[in-house]
């Protein structure tokens, strides 16, 4: 079986992704600051569920060692959000990224896949939108997003 690390797993995009791994038979540890709840996902004999920040590095050690992949979801997501605190955008979604990969490495972890955004590609003119096209971040939210791809 396949242990997979999902980071902001209680979130709104983890809340979907997590059962749909458990149903696929995998192992999921999902490690999140659960401000939602840790009632979100439901109990599961292939979940574990961690209470922990992704700046919190010696957290992050305790817990990636023996997973597979990990899957980067935890962020401040959108715009909006991310404009109310600034700093702790930054701090979350840039500032913690690097570490959570070089741990994942040194960990053993095989796959890494990360969330980006939509947003990373601007406002285009065209109407079809692909990931070939140049990035034009406009927001800070969408820079700090198209620097960690």
């Amino acid at each position: 079986m396949k242990r997979i690390f999902v980071t902001g797993g209680a979130g709104y995009v983890g809340a979907v992704t997590v059962p749909l791994l458990l149903g696929k038979g995998y192992e999921v540890s999902v490690f999140d600051l659960m401000i939602y709840g840790e009632d979100v996902l439901e109990d599961h004999p292939n979940l574990t569920k961690i209470k922990g920040d992704i700046r919190d590095k010696e957290a992050l050690k305790e817990h990636i060692h023996g997973h597979d992949a990990v899957i980067h979801l935890a962020c401040i997501s959108n715009d909006p959000s991310f404009e109310l605190n600034p700093e702790l955008g930054k701090s979350i979604n840039l500032d913690a990224f690097r570490p959570l990969v070089e741990l994942s490495k040194e960990s053993g972890v095989k796959r890494f896949i990360y969330a980006s955004s939509s947003s990373v590609y601007g406002v285009k003119a065209e109407k079809d939108v692909h990931e070939d096209m140049l990035l034009e971040p406009l927001t800070d939210y969408s820079k700090f997003k198209a620097e960690c791809e």
